[in-house]
C-alpha cells in the first residue's frame, strides 16, 4: 500500500511539473512572439519617426527677403493678437480613403491580443508642412490606438464612418495685412471593436487643405503622438481609446520667428475636443450648424 501511494504521488508530482513546463514555454512563446510583432513594425512604419521630425528646420531667405526686411521691418513682423485658430466645419468622411493604410493583416496574432493594453503601431512623429509646402507623403502619416497584439484595422469590425473638423489657421503682419492663411482637417476613423469588446481608434491624422503664405515669409507645421498619452478611458474588459494629437507651427521671417502648439484630443467612442491652444478659436464647436447632426444622440461633445 505505502509503495502504491509513493508511486501515485509520483505520478501526480510528474504530472503538476509537466503541466507547470507546458504553461511556461506557452507564456514564453507568446512573450517571445509579442516581441517579434513589436520589433517587425519598427523598419516597415516607424523607421522615420524620429524626435528630430518635431524640430523644424531654419530656413534660408533670400539677399532680397533680407534687404526687404530691414526696410520695412514691420511688414515682416507678425503681430501676435492677430494669431488664430478657428473651428469652421465638423463633418463625416466617406470613408478612410484619405490615408493610404500600410499595415499587415497578421490573424496569427490574435491569441496574443491584450484587450485592456493600448498601443500605437502606426507613425509617432511627422511633418505636415515644409516651406510653405505640404509634405508628399502625408497621406501615408497617421496613428492608431489598436489592443496589444492587433497588426491592423481589418482585425476590427464596426467602424464608423471618420469624422472631421476642419480648422483655419491665420496670422497678420503689423500692417494688418493676411500674411498666413491656412486650413486643414483634424480627422480620425473611431468605434473598432474586437470580437464585440472596446472602441478603438485608427487613421488618426492632420490633413492640410489650403497653405497661402506671402513672399518674405515661411510656414512649417508638424504633429505627433506621444505614447504616453495613449490610454483607455473604460474598462479592462471594454476598453475605450483615448489619445491626445499635437500639432507644432512655425512662422518665420528674416526678422523673427513665432511658435504655438495645439493638442486635439479624442476617443473610440467619437468624443473630440481642442484641449490646448493659445489662441481665440470661434465659433464653438457646437454651435456649427454642421456638427449639428453629428451630436444628436451621442454624447459626443460637452
Amino acid at each position: 500500500m505505502l509503495s502504491n501511494a509513493v508511486d501515485y504521488n509520483l505520478i501526480e508530482a510528474k504530472d503538476m511539473c509537466e503541466e507547470k513546463t507546458k504553461t511556461m514555454k506557452i507564456k514564453l512563446a507568446r512573450l517571445a512572439a509579442t516581441l517579434c510583432l513589436s520589433l517587425s513594425f519598427i523598419p516597415c512604419l516607424s523607421a522615420q519617426d524620429s524626435l528630430d521630425d518635431l524640430k523644424f528646420t531654419k530656413p534660408s531667405f533670400t539677399r532680397n527677403e533680407l534687404n526687404n526686411a530691414m526696410e520695412d521691418p514691420d511688414y515682416f513682423t507678425i503681430d501676435p493678437a492677430s494669431i488664430k485658430t478657428t473651428i469652421l466645419e465638423v463633418r463625416e468622411e466617406p470613408n478612410r480613403s484619405y490615408v493610404k493604410m500600410n499595415e499587415i493583416s497578421d490573424p496569427k496574432y490574435d491569441l496574443l491580443v491584450t484587450l485592456d493594453s493600448l498601443i500605437n503601431i502606426a507613425s509617432k512623429v511627422w511633418k505636415i508642412v515644409v516651406d510653405n509646402a505640404p509634405q508628399v507623403n502625408i497621406d501615408t502619416k497617421y496613428a492608431v490606438a489598436y489592443p496589444q497584439g492587433i497588426t491592423s484595422a481589418s482585425q476590427l469590425e464596426k467602424w464608423t464612418k471618420p469624422l472631421s473638423y476642419v480648422y483655419g489657421f491665420s496670422a497678420k503682419n503689423l500692417y494688418g495685412v493676411k500674411t498666413i492663411d491656412v486650413e486643414y482637417k483634424a480627422i480620425y476613423t473611431y468605434g473598432g471593436s474586437y470580437k464585440g469588446k472596446g472602441r478603438f481608434l485608427t487613421a488618426v491624422t492632420i490633413i492640410p487643405t489650403k497653405v497661402n503664405v506671402s513672399w518674405g515669409y515661411r510656414f512649417a507645421m508638424t504633429a505627433s503622438v506621444p505614447d504616453s498619452t495613449i490610454t483607455n478611458v473604460g474598462t479592462n474588459t471594454n476598453p475605450v481609446a483615448a489619445m491626445q494629437l499635437k500639432l507644432l507651427w512655425k512662422i518665420s521671417t528674416a526678422l523673427k520667428e513665432s511658435d504655438g502648439a495645439s493638442v486635439y484630443y479624442m476617443q473610440g467612442d467619437g468624443y473630440f475636443e481642442e484641449i490646448a491652444s493659445p489662441f481665440s478659436k470661434t465659433p464653438k464647436i457646437e454651435d456649427l450648424t454642421s456638427a449639428l447632426p453629428l451630436i444628436g444622440g451621442a454624447k459626443i461633445f460637452e
